[in-house]
């Protein structure tokens, strides 16, 4: 990865945490968030990561993303409700292909409404501002269970039990 960027993808994973810092969360969710936010984002950059995540569904067409947090949006998005386990708290969105550079996985704060996009950095080459009005309640598909295991899994990590028995499935 280029300095630049190197800088604009910490930028990016700073911005999450200050994003946290502002949301007034109780200390041990927080501080939690903060976790997860900077082992998935520190992920993202991995080559072994990458591979385990894509390379199932795309071969080797995830190496031609632009930055490293492409693609990611749904396996994170997942796994970070999953793990997270806090219907009430956390929330999985997701804009259709309506969205010309659509479909996006994110993440809503149920008490302010607030999204966490954990990826949103993936846009900024395209200088495109994510329509979240545009989101909407998003169940765990096979594909986004499958996507969020091989990830994880990358992360030595088991997301498998959680999405078993805690998230609503559809096919």
């Amino acid at each position: 990865m280029n300095k630049n960027k190197e800088r604009d993808f910490e930028n990016a994973t700073q911005s999450l945490i200050r994003q946290i810092d502002s949301m007034n969360l109780e200390k041990t969710e927080r501080l939690q968030v903060k976790n997860f936010i900077l082992l998935f984002r520190d992920s993202f950059k991995q080559d072994s990561v990458k591979h385990a995540t894509f390379a199932p569904v795309l071969g080797d067409g995830y190496k031609q993303f632009l930055c490293d947090s492409c693609g990611f949006c749904k396996a994170s998005s997942v796994s970070f409700v999953s793990f997270m386990n806090k219907p009430e708290h956390w929330q999985l969105r997701y804009i259709d292909e309506k969205w010309a550079y659509g479909p996006h996985y994110y993440i809503v704060h149920v008490p302010t409404g607030r999204a966490l996009d954990l990826t949103f950095d993936q846009y900024q080459f395209e200088t495109a501002d994510i329509p979240y009005d545009m989101g909407r309640s998003a169940m765990v598909t096979r594909d986004a269970r499958d996507a969020a295991v091989r990830f994880t899994h990358a992360l030595g990590m088991d997301v498998m039990k959680i999405l078993n028995s805690q998230i609503p499935k559809s096919n």
